[in-house]
């Protein structure tokens, strides 16, 4: 990590993460020529309390399953550690403490940063960091740009939308469906053998 000098933070509950997420790191490590791409499991996500979320260490577990066999990409405990609710601008405000001499990106969905104006002193974020945004289903790129056609660090991450839901996951999952093609099966085998999404 001292090495690199262009860096994504990719935060997110990852419940579970899924081929989605590593397709999403690989294409903007490409696109924006990143040397890092560092994935932050939220340890309370604040948008999504009493969703049936994974414990904090299954997370961690299951996105460096993920990212294994990737020497770029780097799983992240800073929200975890924090034993409080995750918020974007604490994680900004960390990373940027950390690693002053670095650029950093922040990768998120378009479903995600449509809501942008609901998360913590967002006003402060957006002004921290540049975006680096990807399509998700109904949240299409006009309709971002129509609501937030003041900003100017909204970097948009080309490629079709990535079919792959973790609501989904965890749905099929309840259903006795086999979800190895979703997640890889490094992370289905782990889903598996600790009985997460079944209840």
């Amino acid at each position: 990590m001292n090495k690199a000098k262009r860096a994504a933070i990719f935060g997110g509950t990852f419940n579970p993460p899924h081929i989605g997420h590593l397709l999403i790191g690989i294409r903007a490590k490409q696109s924006f020529n990143l040397d890092k791409v560092i994935y932050v499991p939220a340890r309370v996500p604040p948008h999504k309390k009493g969703a049936d979320i994974a414990g904090a260490k299954h997370r961690m577990e299951m996105v460096k399953l993920l990212i294994s066999g990737h020497n770029d990409f780097f799983m992240s405990d800073a929200e975890i550690k924090r034993q409080s609710v995750s918020y974007s601008v604490d994680t900004v405000k960390f990373f940027l403490n950390e690693f002053p001499d670095k650029k950093f990106y922040f990768i998120t969905g378009s479903d995600a940063f449509y809501h942008i104006d609901t998360w913590k002193n967002y006003e402060e974020l957006l002004s921290l960091i540049d975006f680096i945004v990807y399509e998700r289903k109904g949240f299409p790129k006009n309709k971002i740009i129509s609501k937030y056609s003041h900003l100017k660090n909204i970097n948009w991450l080309a490629g079709d939308i990535i079919p792959v839901s973790a609501s989904e996951i965890r749905q099929r999952s309840k259903n006795g469906e086999n979800c190895t093609e979703e997640t890889g099966s490094a992370v289905w085998e782990y889903i598996e053998k600790n009985n997460l999404y079944k209840g």
